[in-house]
């Protein structure tokens, strides 16, 4: 994966070894003689004796189950030691962002660095009311840099994120293919118990044999559910809860890129009948490469394909697996010698990496639970007032915004430019909406955040397409007021055309007398409720 900030050359990485060795006074000879006792010579957990002089040559790739056992012995986390030998496991999650899916997939949202150092924001001093639509510029600005971990909210790692495929985008155009979704496992349950008889209001994350799909759910019987489709042609199939499907949780949070949205498709395998089959757990790797690769509607070639994307997004051949190789690692349930390989099949295949290596073996449970020094793992170290703490806090801006939103998930904050399609997303980019009270548009409808690509100030209303292919843009009147909308350019006027179900004439404004576009819209964060 990319070599962090902090990466350092071959022969470096034995210097960090003997230090982070040394700070938990232990010498690589010692390591190397319990992990051939513990697990012998031609184990591959097994450190050799030599591997200073590996690392210093440039021979040494190290292999997941090394990582695993250097862990363990230290106590220091597994994600640590990975960013101390130059790889980047919240890459996984990236790649599956970035690259293209039939199918949905459940992300990988669990793998960002709490003690990372993260932008942070504070409240700028008003003594107006947040206004309904504003640019976030006005209402907070960037102050101190803070760990990751101090302001992630509580709970935060109950909640879970899924990208919907566009061949199983059974909620379109409520959902539309790339969106990121939350959901919520605490409540799913419970709101499915007082639906009974009835198709659901909430949209639920389930998944089933052929793998997930978020939509409403028919409530048919006693633990019997139907998925429904809003407008697509998919085959109406019964699930018997908790055999043949799972619910994962109730969604309650998307974020809608606008820009390069694929096209809804209707798969073949989805839009005919099939017979249900019960859930079970894969008992071996090979069943799991099987299952994941089939549930992702890829062929070996496809897979082999797309991760060619992986090596040229993160410059590293290694991260290249030909169709044989996958092949050999489905048929001989053998797993990847190399640590690259591994992160290649948990962003194709949808994989939970904690999940994959209790699979080949390796128990999360048991691995280190400390967190390396900044300058042990090659982490960029400042200093950290806690100003952003006690702010969270206070009453304003940011405390509105982190009760609508109840958590950010900053395991997306390396993900902004294929959610928006701009570069360097900045605060001058970002709006919010939250405060409209009647959106005149119905995918604002409970939204917070949109991101603004101010290049586009051309509007254009587009009369053949439908709803969700007509651009929205941030309108600034001449009172200082914003509003957002769909709206063009006739006679010389600007039109603001309202789409509510309450009536709303067309707004007309003189152009660009008493308005100019700021941009046009490319990302809604919003809550579904």
């Amino acid at each position: 994966m990319h070599p962090h900030p902090g990466a350092a050359s071959s022969i470096d990485y034995a210097d960090r070894l003997h230090a982070i060795l040394e700070s938990k006074n232990l010498t690589l000879h010692q390591v190397s003689q319990q992990s051939e006792v513990q697990y012998g010579h031609s184990s591959p957990y097994f450190l050799p004796h030599n591997l200073y002089y590996d690392l210093r040559t440039g021979r040494f790739s190290p292999s997941i189950y090394q990582m695993s056992f250097l862990s363990r012995v230290s106590n220091y986390l597994l994600s640590d030691w990975l960013r101390a030998f130059g790889f980047n496991v919240e890459d996984i999650s990236r790649m599956q962002v970035i690259l293209p899916s039939k199918r949905t997939v459940l992300l990988n949202s669990s793998l960002d660095d709490p003690q990372a150092w993260v932008p942070w924001l504070e409240n700028k001093l008003r003594d107006k009311p947040i206004p309904p639509v504003a640019p976030l510029v006005e209402l907070v600005e960037f102050t101190d840099r803070k760990r990751l971990g101090s302001i992630s909210g509580p709970g935060s790692r109950d909640f879970l994120y899924a990208k919907i495929g566009h061949g199983d985008a059974l909620a379109f155009p409520d959902l539309l293919p790339g969106s990121i979704v939350r959901a919520d496992p605490t409540i799913a349950n419970d709101l499915l118990l007082r639906g009974n008889g009835t198709t659901s209001d909430r949209m639920f994350l389930i998944e089933h044999s052929k793998g997930l799909c978020c939509c409403r759910l028919r409530i048919v019987g006693e633990r019997l559910i139907v998925p429904v489709s809003t407008q697509l042609p998919y085959a109406q199939i019964e699930f018997q809860l908790p055999q043949e499907a799972r619910v994962i949780g109730v969604a309650d949070f998307e974020i809608r890129p606008l820009v390069r949205s694929a096209e809804p498709e209707v798969s073949k395998e989805l839009a005919k009948r099939w017979k249900p089959r019960s859930l079970v757990q894969e008992t071996g790797l090979g069943q799991l490469l099987r299952k994941s690769r089939t549930r992702m509607d890829l062929s070996l070639r496809e897979a082999s394909l797309m991760s060619h994307q992986i090596v040229v997004l993160l410059d590293d051949q290694r991260y290249f697996v030909s169709p044989s190789s996958l092949s050999d690692f489905e048929v001989l349930d053998t797993p990847p010698r190399h640590f690259h390989k591994a992160i290649t099949l948990c962003s194709l295949y949808g994989l939970q990496f904690y999940s994959l290596l209790k699979t080949i073996g390796i128990e999360p449970e048991q691995l280190g639970k400390e967190p390396m020094p900044d300058h042990l793992v090659g982490r960029a170290s400042v200093a950290d007032s806690r100003r952003g703490d006690e702010e969270l806090k206070r009453a304003g801006f940011i405390a509105v915004l982190m009760g609508e939103c109840r958590e950010v998930p900053f395991f997306l904050r390396n993900s902004t430019e294929t959610l928006s399609g701009l570069t360097d997303v900045s605060l001058d980019d970002c709006f919010w909406v939250g405060g409209e009270p009647n959106p005149i548009h119905p995918y604002l409808t409970h939204a917070l955040l949109v991101i603004v690509n101010r290049r586009k100030r051309k509007p254009v209303y587009l009369r053949s397409k439908s709803l969700w292919e007509q651009p929205l843009y941030v309108v600034l009147k001449r009172d200082g007021t914003y509003l957002c909308a769909c709206c063009g350019i006739e006679n010389g006027s600007l039109v603001v055309h309202p789409y509510s179900p309450q009536f709303y004439s067309p707004t007309q404004l003189r152009y660009p007398d008493d308005a100019e576009i700021v941009g046009q819209v490319v990302t809604i964060a919003r809550k579904l409720v």
